[in-house]
């Protein structure tokens, strides 16, 4: 089969599997169903006492001190940065002297991820994911690198890998990277490497620095991992994502949970789209050793204003507004059946978006030594 239409072929496959996933998560949440994890947060939380602590002096000084260094939007925070690179990062570093940020490890072993990544909403994070790279394929010199960040131990990388595998020979022509900031995670994705023969670079490091070339890459995705940055650090990784991408095509794909998001209503949608996995008390098990972090960053998320959420509608205006970017589509599901708490974004980068980024490019093409950038340029 010639690439053009193999290409086509599984464009086709991974539409008709975003409509099935579509139906999935729209199903209404049942009577039992809603019991059940009504029931289980009552036995965990007040029969057994594991509300999670959170400093409330410390959380009420960051309520206090932020709003005295930051604006309210993550795009406003962007203006900043892109207006005064050094001056903003000052502030980060002045503003976190006095509230030392809470940081929450996300471990993700493949041996109890796997059943998480089972439910409809993380497959259609896959199709997302696969969606972006077909919206700008192939590259305009044929060659294509891909960098999945906050990749954990891999799984959109390898969604990357896999796909672009399927339209170049013995490997030759595509690069794919994945980044992320435990080394345990990184570690257990160079394990499924050797296991698999699959051929990403993993490496180790923080979100905020992309240690790529500008113009360098056709595919930027990120999944789950910029709620788990600080929010006043958020610029700083929207920046890199649009400096690392090329202007001729380069595009970005940004899926997290949004501001509807709490951790009852992402259970609400665990058990009405895949309740037959969650009726397995092995399972419920294993999926409780994320569920402990994640209590944590939702009772964060709620008490520091470092923690917060950003918007559906903050995220898509800094990349429309402040980047000048193309949008190319907005995802939000469920679509019913429940609170939207889970926002998808696909955009674009182009000439405009550089000429709005050109001070921050240079601030940090002065730490390209320093960092040890990969050497990937076409």
């Amino acid at each position: 089969m010639k690439k053009e239409e193999a290409v086509k072929e599984l464009l086709k496959q991974t539409k008709e599997k975003e409509e099935t996933l579509y139906e999935l998560l729209n199903q209404p949440l049942s009577f039992m169903q809603k019991a059940l994890v009504d029931g289980l947060y009552t036995f965990y939380f007040d029969v057994l006492g594991k509300k999670p602590k959170i400093d409330e002096d410390a959380a009420r000084q960051a309520r206090e001190t932020f709003k005295n260094y930051f604006p309210e939007k993550v795009e406003d925070m962007l203006v900043q940065l892109l207006d005064d690179p050094e001056g903003y990062h000052q502030k980060v570093v002045a503003f976190e002297k006095i509230c030392p940020p809470v940081f929450v490890d996300f471990p993700t072993d493949p041996s109890y991820y796997r059943i998480i990544i089972s439910d409809p909403s993380r497959q259609l994070q896959e199709v997302l994911t696969r969606l972006a790279l077909f919206s700008n394929f192939p590259s305009s010199n044929g060659k294509y690198s891909a960098l999945d960040v906050g990749t954990g131990y891999g799984r959109l990388a390898r969604v990357m890998e896999d796909t672009l595998r399927s339209f170049y020979a013995a490997g030759k022509g595509y690069r794919v990277f994945g980044q992320d900031i435990l080394e345990g995670n990184i570690e257990a994705a160079k394990k499924l490497n050797r296991e698999t023969g699959s051929e990403i670079t993993f490496f180790t490091r923080d979100m905020n620095q992309l240690p790529f070339p500008s113009d360098s890459l056709n595919l930027v995705n990120t999944t789950d991992a910029s709620y788990l940055n600080f929010r006043h650090r958020r610029p700083f990784y929207i920046a890199e994502i649009a400096r690392v991408l090329r202007s001729d095509g380069g595009v970005g794909c940004i899926t997290n949970p949004n501001e509807n998001t709490t951790l009852k209503e992402y259970n609400y949608l665990m058990m009405r789209t895949n309740y037959r996995t969650y009726l397995n008390p092995v399972n419920i098990m294993k999926a409780a050793v994320l569920g402990k972090c994640s209590i944590y960053i939702d009772a964060l998320s709620k008490a520091r204003p470092d923690w917060a959420l950003t918007t559906t509608e903050d995220m898509t205006n800094l990349l429309k507004r402040v980047l000048k970017s193309d949008i190319i589509n907005v995802n939000n599901w469920p679509k019913k059946g429940g609170l939207s708490i889970y926002s998808g974004i696909t955009f674009a980068v182009n000439d405009s978006t550089k000429k709005q980024i050109d001070r921050y490019t240079t601030f940090r093409e002065r730490q390209k030594a320093a960092e040890q950038w990969f050497d990937i340029k076409a």
